[in-house]
């Protein structure tokens, strides 16, 4: 079963970096992409800020159009998977 992601309440920086990489300081939408396949090479604090470094894709338009206009769809128990992760690696780093 996969259930519609809700951004409404997000607020987002996004950013194409050099290299072919894409940031952004949005933790789910980081936990969305790393469900559907994006590689996390990088995490790093930015002041207060945690910024996620992703590996960029062709798609990466379509992917945000779909989780910000809710219409992304990732299996339940990934994202949760996704999350525990993302917290682990922000509060060790």
């Amino acid at each position: 079963m996969k259930r519609t992601l809700d951004s409404t309440d997000h607020h987002t920086a996004l950013r194409t970096a050099g290299g072919g990489a894409f940031e952004t300081s949005d933790f789910y939408l980081a936990c969305y992409l790393r469900c559907i396949g994006y590689a996390l090479d990088d995490v790093r604090r930015d002041g207060r800020r945690v910024v996620f470094v992703f590996g960029d894709k062709p798609a990466r338009k379509t992917d945000l159009m779909a989780f910000f206009g809710n219409k992304a769809e990732v299996n339940p128990l990934q994202f949760v998977a996704a999350i525990k992760d993302l917290k682990t690696l922000i509060h060790n780093s």
